[in-house]
């Protein structure tokens, strides 16, 4: 069943809403929480260029180096201490609506849902990302391509490189940058009905090339947390510029399909 989009994201239970408040160490249990930072936040360091990756991916895919991150932020979730990942690659955009029609026509893919607010087969759409399609749908396309979904710590890692940025493209408030709905937008807040085509705001993107990291649509990840599957970035419908922040994390059931959900996948750090 899709879950239809409502004006600021809905925590789907209590034990859901506990987890988002715990560090990521905790959440995958191998840490305790730690009690949240008391005074002002402290000033978010400035950007810098991410490392170099050195290996190669499929095209349409970026590199992305080995490196260490702090993964989480002081105010969606406290921080998390370093994070190391290793190379990988991932897809520069959001999977598209027609890129997933062409899995489906090969037999590789289920359809999506079409109704109110999916892309799948509305005109003018092709180029948007594919929305109403659940974790499971998400994972048969990427595994038909010979990738996968990226993990948690990956997404986030890819989406805000090593300096610490609160955004993808610096530390900045989200305004023109994103395809969302909060202040500042190019359409006006309030006004955003629907995805924006992949790539359409190129100052968004994150330190290593990739776009739509945050807004457009919520991506699903690998990562399980109980009987939910995380999803991270945002998308066209958020209003608060917490959720355009790269540590922002959300869950769903691996069957919920919704128009504003997503995703992109991740590979190895080499091609086959």
């Amino acid at each position: 069943m899709r879950t239809q989009l409502l004006v600021g994201t809905m925590v789907a239970g209590l034990g859901l809403a506990a987890w988002m408040t715990l560090p990521a160490a905790a959440q995958n249990g191998n840490a305790p929480a730690k009690p949240a930072p008391s005074g002002s936040p402290s000033a978010a360091p400035s950007a810098k260029p991410a490392p170099v990756a050195k290996h190669k991916c499929k095209p349409g895919m970026v590199p992305i180096p080995a490196g260490t991150f702090t993964m989480g932020d002081d105010e969606n979730t406290e921080k998390a201490g370093q994070v190391t990942v290793d190379a990988f690659c991932m897809n520069r955009t959001e999977v598209t609506t027609a890129a997933y029609a062409a899995c489906v026509k090969a037999g590789k893919c289920t359809p999506a849902d079409t109704e109110y607010g999916c892309n799948a087969g509305v005109a003018g759409r092709q180029n948007h990302p594919i929305n109403c399609v659940d974790w499971n749908q998400a994972d048969a396309y990427c595994t038909a391509q010979g990738l996968r979904l990226p993990t948690e710590e990956e997404w986030e890692y890819a989406a805000r490189g090593t300096d610490g940025r609160l955004f993808p493209w610096g530390n900045a408030e989200p305004s023109k940058q994103l395809c969302w709905d909060g202040e500042g937008n190019d359409k006006g807040q309030g006004n955003r009905q629907s995805t924006c085509p992949v790539g359409a705001y190129p100052k968004g993107r994150s330190p290593f090339g990739l776009v739509d990291m945050v807004g457009n649509v919520w991506e699903w990840t690998s990562t399980q947390k109980g009987s939910y599957r995380v999803r991270r970035g945002g998308s066209w419908g958020c209003v608060d510029p917490s959720c355009a922040r790269s540590a922002f994390r959300h869950g769903d059931g691996p069957t919920h399909q919704r128009d504003d959900l997503g995703f992109r996948c991740a590979g190895s750090a080499a091609l086959p």
